[in-house]
């Protein structure tokens, strides 16, 4: 993505056409049609910008946290990498919502307040009643040497029998049948389906894999125990 600076602003866009939203959403000047999710994590609103749907996202737990913000320094703050990802996803030949801007806010070097516009689909959440081409397209993911990164039954966007990815890391599977039996259980405990038909649960980086998910399970759960004691 190209890079601009205006003031304290750092604008990163793919279209010289979408550098105006800037000002745009800078003023408010947007309809906002529907609020998909306002909680203390994130808020992403569905917003028309001449007579055109987009999604707005803004990051706001990575915004504010501390560590966050300090890293931000060295690779930018959460709504930028978005971008870049979704781009890298569409590089790569999978079907994800074209990025079009990035905004970020900084103050001595850090990233304190960030957003994102992207293109809006037409599509539901999948559920377990999708099981089949999500777990086809996890495998095409697979196939290409990548890990989703949180492989969450919500991440796969439907339509029209066609899956577009969400909130995909696109990593570089270094640990192999491993990685791609972790993202498996993953996804199993977003939506509790049955692994049988799709993978050979019996096999040995499956086990590992589960082993890991359990020791996981239970460390956060400790983690948490001992915040509450203190």
């Amino acid at each position: 993505m190209d890079r601009r600076k205006e003031g304290r602003d750092y604008i990163y866009y793919n279209q010289k056409d979408t550098v105006d939203f800037y000002t745009r959403i800078k003023g408010r000047d947007y309809t906002v049609l529907r609020t998909l999710k306002d909680d203390s994590r994130s808020l992403v609103e569905v917003i028309r910008i001449n007579g055109k749907r987009y999604v707005l996202k803004v990051p706001k737990e990575k915004n504010r946290r501390k560590w966050q913000r300090f890293l931000s320094i060295f690779r930018g703050g959460e709504s930028m990498r978005e971008c870049k990802q979704l781009e890298k996803l569409m590089l790569n030949g999978f079907n994800a919502p074209r990025p079009f801007l990035a905004l970020e806010k900084r103050r001595f070097g850090m990233t304190v307040d960030s957003l994102s516009v992207s293109e809006y689909i037409e599509s539901r959440a999948s559920t377990e009643k999708d099981i089949d081409i999500v777990c086809s397209s996890l495998r095409e993911i697979h196939k290409k040497g990548f890990l989703h990164g949180d492989s969450q039954i919500e991440n796969f966007l439907v339509t029209d029998s066609r899956i577009y990815l969400i909130d995909c890391k696109l990593l570089k599977n270094i640990y192999g049948k491993f990685g791609e039996m972790y993202e498996y259980i993953y996804l199993r405990e977003s939506c509790f389906f049955d692994l049988d038909e799709y993978i050979d649960t019996k096999a040995f980086y499956f086990k590992g894999a589960k082993l890991l998910n359990s020791y996981l399970h239970w460390w956060g759960d400790f983690r948490k125990k001992l915040r509450n004691k203190g």
